[in-house]
């Protein structure tokens, strides 16, 4: 049944490809399968004609997810054993499923009737469905990239985990390398709520922008949901477990936005358009032959000594004659005539090798262009033996050369490299007492540089308390004086307090004499009494 909302774009006679969407990552784990199930099955719900691609080599975690048990794959019909309807599993919410679609990245090493029956099954395919999702494989392989490239769009998922992140950004350069020119979105996965995803995707798009020059698109997100896992393990999606919950809701959201804003738009090229073109990168055309006939180098057995080089020269001089004055026409063309001997031959003549060094020295390359060449050979020997270019030490000699024995640069060098330390694992990795010691004791440490550096701690210190600095030796004589001052302050008021004890004395005294005065005066009958007063 239909769900109420965007409707399904109606597909017009002018609009005869359908839409071809990838759903990719660069670490696996992050609930790519997931999305790309729920987000197929919510559109077919809403009238769209949707099949999915299980292109995640070997796992087939689609098939898992919907509860799925195709009997053939797609390597039935590249064989000629089925055809790609009956290869093509349904489930029951109309959504199509192509199993084992990872075999199309085995394109480059079919035959010429594996090549027919899949460009076939492709333009077959492409009459029936609106939209094809693709699921990958995660990570930076080839076959990964050849899907991508396929798509005019492609969902990159991600999560708030670093690893996630990181692993999108590497895949978003190799991508970059090969030239990709479709769309790009990123989808946070398992997020906290919107303002979260949304931060994330900030800082993820900030970074390519900066680093790559590549836009990203804001795709949406997937809240976390406890509804996800049951749903796994239930083999159902969760969308029908649960349409209701924080993540049924965001993925609704998400197969809404792909029918406004891509659904609406036609499409450029198709499925088969990229498979036709990658296949017949295979084939080198012989430039001495007339028509439309093609030269498979490969099953050749000569080796690179037996192949003549004036030969080789011939071919590549008739060869570039033959091509058009375009320079990327012609730097095409050159990229498959060497493919083609390399397979053949091989390796490529030594003496070749040495005229092409030495005509990208002489080439006026602009600055960007050489970053570029300089990237994908990096991301290429990445990919190949999935280990940096260069190590460590050599990354730090090369900063320390970029630096060009610049006090400031080296400093600032430092001061990056001490600010990620602290952020990675919450300490300084300097000791600040040990450094200053070590530094007191060198031979050029002088008495004046001690005041000077007592002096600047003292400011700081300052700075940093909104207070003087005080030692125990200065707080030890200041509560001194201060008990000193008590002691005065006590002293004088006993001091009065003596004194004003001496005139009640005297007082005392004068009224005794008084007194001991009127009773001699009292035994004197002569004296009246009246007179002691």
């Amino acid at each position: 049944m239909d769900i109420p909302g965007i409707a399904a774009p109606t597909r017009t006679a002018s609009q005869t490809r359908p839409h071809v969407l990838v759903f990719t990552s660069g670490k696996g784990g992050v609930g790519k399968t997931c999305i790309a199930s729920n987000v197929g099955v919510a559109m077919a719900r809403k009238g769209c004609r949707v099949c999915v691609f299980d292109a995640d080599t070997g796992l087939a975690n689609i098939n898992i997810l919907l509860d799925l048990h195709p009997e053939y794959t797609l390597e039935h019909v590249l064989s000629g054993e089925k055809s790609i309807g009956e290869v093509v599993v349904r489930t029951a919410e109309g959504l199509a499923v192509v199993p084992g679609a990872s075999g199309i990245a085995e394109c480059a090493n079919i035959n010429r009737a594996e090549a027919k029956r899949l460009a076939d099954a492709l333009a077959g395919l492409e009459s029936e469905y609106d939209y094809f999702l693709i699921d990958t494989a995660a990570g930076v392989a080839d076959s990964v990239l050849q899907f991508i490239e396929s798509a005019q769009c492609a969902f990159v998922v991600i999560t708030a985990e670093p690893t996630s992140l990181t692993d999108a950004f590497s895949l978003l350069k190799l991508l970059k390398g090969r030239n990709y020119t479709g769309r790009l979105l990123a989808v946070v996965n398992l997020a906290v709520d919107y303002p979260s995803a949304t931060e994330i995707y900030r800082r993820f798009a900030a970074a390519v922008e900066k680093y790559l020059s590549l836009p990203v698109e804001y795709g949406g997100f997937v809240a976390r949901d406890d509804h996800v896992l049951k749903s796994v393990r239930l083999q159902m999606p969760v969308i029908l477990l649960a349409e209701n919950s924080p993540a049924s809701r965001c993925l609704h959201a998400l197969a809404d936005n792909v029918l406004k804003h891509i659904g609406s738009e036609e499409a450029e090229s198709g499925l088969a358009d990229y498979w036709k073109s990658l296949i017949a990168e295979n084939e080198v055309r012989d430039p001495l032959s007339s028509g439309e006939t093609f030269v498979d180098l490969r099953p050749a057995e000569n080796t690179a000594e037996t192949a003549p080089l004036a030969e080789l020269t011939r071919h590549l001089l008739a060869a570039m004659k033959a091509q058009d004055a375009e320079r990327e026409d012609l730097e095409a063309f050159l990229v498959q005539f060497v493919s083609g001997f390399a397979e053949r031959f091989g390796s490529f003549p030594q003496v070749f090798r040495q005229l092409f060094y030495r005509w990208l020295e002489a080439e006026n390359y602009a600055a960007p262009r050489l970053m570029e060449m300089v990237a994908t050979l990096e991301a290429l020997y990445i990919m190949r033996h999935q280990q940096p270019m260069f190590s460590l030490e050599d990354g730090a000699a090369r900063l320390v050369a970029q630096a060009q024995g610049s006090e400031t640069k080296l400093r600032g060098l430092i001061g990056q490299f001490r600010q990620a330390y602290r952020q990675a694992f919450q300490a300084d990795v300097f000791d600040a007492r040990h450094e200053l010691l070590d530094a007191m004791r060198r031979d050029d440490f002088s008495e004046e540089r001690f005041e000077e550096l007592q002096r600047a701690l003292r400011e700081e210190f300052r700075a940093r308390f909104n207070r003087p600095y005080e030692g125990r030796g200065e707080l030890l004589l200041e509560s001194t004086a201060e008990a000193l001052a008590a002691m005065t302050s006590d002293e004088r008021e006993l001091q009065d307090e003596i004194e004003a004890l001496s005139r009640r004395f005297q007082q005392l005294a004068s009224r005794r004499d008084a007194l001991l005065a009127a009773i001699r005066n009292a035994s004197n009958p002569v004296v009246p009494l009246e007179s002691v007063r």
